[in-house]
């Protein structure tokens, strides 16, 4: 019976259908996440670099939904679905720090707002790659990690209006203080949950 399972669980990942809605929108925020980098470091009017971000942003909403609600979830499209968040939120942060530190533009509470606004991907950084190359999957995101990402979401576009716009520091920094507290449980409930699914015998050493 065991056996007849193990077969059944390796057709059906034969069988994925990788030419999904969900897939389209994460290849498309990873191309909107590289739009968003060289927007910024060609220095383009912020308020376009803002709308292009919550463009990309709102894919990662969409593809979530569209895949449960059709049925479309599979251990590719997780995949997926996390190289293309990996894509926007790191690389558009980076671009944000470079450039404009480059530009001596960024203040203290600039850096601490970034730090705590990606705090969730620094404490999970090393559990992510176990996890990519582990071949075991990826965990299943917790309640904690969806709000930290929606938050994510209006925080960081949020911080780089304010280089510009000063006012913005007011929405920035409340929201980048609720990651810092959210986005480390988040990050720590993930390196734990990687490390259970680890710990787990696979289906080769279970007698």
């Amino acid at each position: 019976m065991k056996k007849e399972n193990k077969n059944n669980k390796e057709v059906k990942k034969q069988n994925e259908n990788i030419w999904t809605v969900p897939t389209f929108l994460n290849a498309s925020r990873i191309v909107l996440a590289f739009v968003v980098i060289y927007m910024i470091f060609t220095k383009v009017n912020v308020k376009f670099i803002v709308f292009v971000f919550a463009i990309a942003a709102i894919t990662d909403w969409f593809d979530g939904k569209i895949a449960r609600r059709y049925k479309l979830v599979s251990e590719f499209g997780a995949k997926a679905d996390i190289t293309a968040d990996r894509f926007l939120w790191i690389g558009t942060a980076l671009a944000f720090v470079i450039v404009y530190s480059a530009d001596n533009q960024l203040t203290n509470i600039h850096g601490l707002q970034i730090l705590l606004i990606m705090i969730r991907e620094i404490i999970s950084a090393p559990s992510a790659l176990v996890a990519l190359f582990s071949g075991k999957g990826y965990p299943k995101a917790r309640y904690v990690a969806k709000v930290t990402t929606f938050v994510q979401g209006f925080a960081l576009p949020a911080l780089i209006l304010s280089v510009f716009y000063p006012e913005w520091i007011f929405v920035s920094l409340p929201l980048s203080i609720v990651i810092g507290i959210v986005g480390t449980m988040s990050g720590f409930y993930y390196v734990y949950d990687v490390q259970s699914m680890q710990d787990k015998p696979t289906s080769k050493t279970k007698k």
